[in-house]
């Protein structure tokens, strides 16, 4: 089992392609949101072989299999706005004078399949002028599957789990994202590349 706990973060940028637009769509969770004790968690995990002996029973790694591809982000929510936007139910407020942040997140039960529509994920690491340290989970469907605590501390915690989806050539090869699971490290082996995080797009470290 391979687990890997991504800490000292820049920022965590959610991106959703816009088929229409032919542009990525982009929110990021900055430091402010993420603090201190922000944490995004990624397991990777072979598919394990059973054998029986006189000994007893023994599991082994099947090589070139995979079991489990799972990961999460753990992070301080300072409004609900971060969150709307994560799980994409965001609802901007439309009344006069409301701010930036002015909103809600409203559940209905009408739009679960749009619920089935995935981002990228990619977060970036504090001391890097490139992407050397970049974690990019290409397409999930974030939500929160444990409880919401209110009122226990000043800030709620939140975990927010991201639901990565393995790359299927079928179903993924024209969706306008990467053909691939999940990067670890560099977006181009060649040339220095930093995510822009307005745009969602990888470019040379000046224009980032």
């Amino acid at each position: 089992m391979a687990v890997q706990n991504i800490t000292q973060l820049r920022r965590i940028v959610f991106r959703k392609w816009d088929a229409t637009e032919s542009t990525w769509d982009v929110f990021t969770l900055e430091p402010d949101d993420l603090g201190q004790d922000t944490v995004m968690t990624i397991n990777v995990a072979p598919r394990m072989r059973s054998r029986a002996s006189s000994l007893g029973s023994t599991e082994t790694a099947i090589s070139g299999t995979l079991d489990s591809f799972a990961g999460s982000i753990t992070f301080l929510m300072d409004t609900f706005k971060n969150l709307g936007q994560a799980i994409q139910k965001w609802n901007q407020a439309t009344y006069e004078g409301a701010g930036s942040n002015a909103g809600n997140i409203i559940w209905d039960g009408t739009d679960i399949c749009a619920e089935g529509e995935y981002m990228s994920v990619i977060a970036q690491g504090l001391c890097d002028d490139g992407s050397s340290v970049d974690v990019e989970l290409t397409r999930c469907i974030p939500s929160v599957d444990d409880d919401i605590e209110i009122g226990t501390g000043d800030t709620p915690t939140i975990t927010l789990n991201l639901h990565p989806i393995i790359y299927n050539s079928t179903l993924h090869a024209t969706d306008g994202y990467p053909q691939y699971s999940a990067r670890l490290g560099d977006y181009d082996l060649t040339t220095k590349m930093r995510l822009n995080a307005s745009t969602g797009i990888y470019a040379a470290p000046a224009s980032a």
